[in-house]
C-alpha cells in the first residue's frame, strides 16, 4: 500500500473524453475492483472545463474535490464538500473552477451517457463534510462513506479508501491493514 500525492504531476495519466463536453481531462486510474463494480480516479480539469449537456448516465458518481471546484446542476463541490450523484441523476451545467482535482469514485460500468431528461431516476446530493458525516448505503452508490478526524493507524476489517483534504492524499487500505500515518481530517470509504 502507497500512499498517492493527489496534486503530484508525476502519476501516469491518459486523456479522456467526459461525455457530451468537449475536449479532454486527464485521469489517472486509482483503484479498480471488478468483483464490486467499482473503480476510483483521479480527474485533472483542463482550466476552463466545462459540460453545457444535459444528460444522464447508469454509473453512480461520488465527488471529492482536492483542490478547485467542480459545480453540477447548481451543487457545487469543493475541498470539505461530498458530492453524491445516483445512477441516472439529471447532469446539467458542469463546469469547474482553475486547477480543479477531485478523486471520483464510480459504482457500475462506464459510459451511457444519454442526452436529454428522458431518463431521470436518481438524485445528486451535496453535503458539508465534518463530525458525524455519513453517507450511508444508498442504491447505485456502493458501500458507505465516512468523515473521520482521526483515520491515521486504524485498522478496518473490510477495505477502505482514504482521501485527506489537508495533504490531497489518498490511499486503498486493505482489511486487516494499518491506515498509514497522514495527518488531518480525511473522507473514508467502507467497501462492503
Amino acid at each position: 500500500m502507497s500512499v498517492v500525492d493527489l496534486l503530484s504531476e508525476d502519476l501516469t495519466f491518459v486523456e479522456a473524453a467526459i461525455a457530451g463536453a468537449p475536449g479532454k481531462v486527464r485521469m489517472s486510474m486509482l483503484n479498480v475492483d471488478e468483483a464490486r463494480g467499482i473503480r476510483s480516479v483521479l480527474v485533472a480539469f483542463p482550466d476552463g472545463w466545462r459540460r453545457e449537456a444535459t444528460g444522464t448516465q447508469p454509473a453512480g458518481e461520488e465527488l471529492v474535490v482536492v483542490r478547485g471546484a467542480l459545480t453540477l446542476s447548481g451543487n457545487e463541490a469543493a475541498p470539505g464538500r461530498f458530492l453524491h450523484v445516483t445512477p441516472r441523476a439529471l447532469r446539467s451545467n458542469t463546469f469547474t473552477a482553475v486547477g480543479t482535482r477531485a478523486v471520483v469514485w464510480f459504482t457500475g460500468a462506464g459510459g451511457g451517457w444519454v442526452e436529454g431528461d428522458e431518463l431521470v431516476a436518481g438524485t445528486v446530493t451535496l453535503t458539508e463534510v465534518g463530525d458525524g458525516f455519513v453517507r450511508e448505503p444508498v442504491e447505485g452508490l456502493h458501500g458507505r462513506v465516512e468523515f473521520d478526524a482521526f483515520v491515521s493507524g486504524k485498522v478496518f476489517d473490510t477495505d477502505v479508501e482514504v482521501v485527506w483534504f489537508e495533504s490531497a492524499s489518498y490511499a486503498k487500505v486493505a482489511a486487516g491493514q494499518t491506515v498509514p500515518p497522514v495527518a488531518g481530517p480525511a473522507l473514508v470509504r467502507v467497501l462492503d
